[in-house]
Formats: C-alpha cells, structure tokens, sequence
C-alpha cells in the first residue's frame, strides 16, 4: 500500500515517544569506546517501510568506519494502519514476525520483547 506523506508523517510521529525510550534505556552518556557503541536511534522511512535504526561509532584505531548504521525493525505497511512487524536476523535476512497489526500493536510489541530492542 503507497502511504501519502501526511500519514508517513502520522505515522512516524506516533513511533518517536518509543524511539525516546529505548534512546533513554540503550544510550550510554559515558560508552565503552575500546568497541562501538550505540549512539543514536532513529525512524526512516524507505517507500512503504518504516526502519527503526541505530547509529553505531567507533574510536577504535584500527576501525573499518567511524559511524554505521544498522536498521534493526521494519514496519512495512500492508493496508490501513496494518503492518507486517520485521526485525533484521543475524543472517542479513528480514524475519516476519506478525503480519497484518495495528500500529499500536506493533508498538506494544516492540516495547515489550527485548529480542526487538537494539542490540
């Protein structure tokens, strides 16, 4: 299902307050930088998609990149506010988890199993 812009913007106003607890529960004010750390978590949106990212940093010295992203949940919409739940496996693979939920659903899903948190 093509989304309008307007309901894009609904839609990922709705996700933010969950964005802000798991930045406020995963974000470290002081990280361990001898690995990379989580640094920020953010919503993207890509066609019918909707991404739940994390932005990871590395002050290592011999690192690959200093910042990565990784998307982490996806949130692909599949009618009027229903949404297949995806979360990225180890594999490089996308998993569905449920199909067909609400946007509140898929919410509640995501705050409740920490499997669906950043890693």
């Amino acid at each position: 299902m093509k989304l309008c812009d307007i309901d894009k913007h609904i839609i990922k106003n709705q996700c933010q307050p969950l964005i802000e607890k798991l930045k406020a529960q995963y974000i470290s004010q002081n990280p361990n930088k001898k690995y990379s750390y989580l640094a920020d978590l953010y919503l993207q949106w890509n066609r019918g998609n909707l991404y739940f990212c994390e932005k990871r940093k590395s002050e290592k010295p011999n690192q690959v990149a200093e910042e990565f992203e990784n998307k982490f949940l996806r949130l692909k919409c599949s009618g009027k506010d229903k949404f297949d739940l995806s979360y990225m496996r180890h594999t490089g693979k996308w998993a569905v988890v449920e199909f067909d939920l609400t946007l509140k659903e898929c919410l509640e899903m995501i705050e409740e199993i920490p499997s669906f948190h950043p890693v």
